[in-house]
């Protein structure tokens, strides 16, 4: 097994782990990062900007729906899900690609593929094949998602955010659970690209607001466009 001694090893090469990278660069170039799985970070593969991508085609349609209060007729509004899709998609591919570049511009022996496992608080195992002896250790390995066990009773049916960007098309309805900022955003969307959506949360909490005029007065307003219950209580999912 090869084995490093470095100052700094970063565990992830995300947004938060390039940052972390590029700080510590500034004070030595004795350095490793370590990466598991695809480099792209979630904002850019499966986070904020596909799901603005998604966000812009829906603001654009609900605006054509709304044109005609200002006398603007634009005529029959149809949404082709294929087309939405695969433009997020491309978009999408095309902002991965730029961190791709900016990760493989990083020198390749800072650079380390593979699952890191620590053996003590200052070795690293990374891939079975390095082991990294690293003076300080920077874990930005970022998270997963978690699915509470009465939902995978929905069997293929099941999925969580990041897999919307790769859809093929828009389904016909959409059941989402937790209306927090991800499941307000991404819902809302849908729905306004023509999808049926309902939506779950418990305890009444809705995306950050913590107000209770303001929740009650958000709630009112997302219910115009599609049933949310915060306070649900599912009992089975068939």
């Amino acid at each position: 097994m090869e084995k490093r001694k470095v100052d700094v090893a970063v565990i992830g090469a995300g947004t938060a782990g390039m940052s972390a990278y590029r700080a510590a660069r500034k004070h030595t170039d004795n350095i490793v990062l370590i990466e598991g799985g695809a480099y792209g970070t979630t904002c850019a593969s499966v986070g904020c900007m596909p799901s603005k991508l998604l966000i812009a085609a829906a603001d654009s349609a609900h605006q054509s729906r709304k044109a005609p209060m200002f006398g603007v007729h634009p005529g029959d509004i149809r949404i082709d899900g294929k087309e939405v899709m695969a433009r997020v998609r491309r978009e999408r591919d095309r902002f991965v690609s730029f961190v791709i570049e900016a990760v493989e511009g990083f020198p390749e022996a800072h650079r380390l593929r593979g699952q890191a496992r620590f053996l003590s608080p200052h070795r690293i195992v990374v891939g079975e094949k390095v082991e990294v002896e690293a003076a300080r250790v920077v874990i930005a390995t970022g998270s997963r998602p978690n699915v509470p066990g009465f939902l995978k009773d929905a069997k293929d049916r099941l999925v969580v955010n990041d897999d919307i960007f790769e859809w093929d098309d828009l389904p016909g309805s959409v059941a989402v659970f937790g209306p927090g900022i991800i499941g307000l955003e991404l819902g809302q969307a849908l729905s306004r690209l023509g999808v049926r959506v309902r939506m779950f949360g418990v305890s009444g909490s809705l995306g950050p607001l913590q107000e209770e005029t303001i929740r009650h007065y958000a709630l009112k307003t997302f219910n115009e466009e599609f049933p949310l219950d915060t306070n649900a209580v599912v009992r089975s999912v068939e």
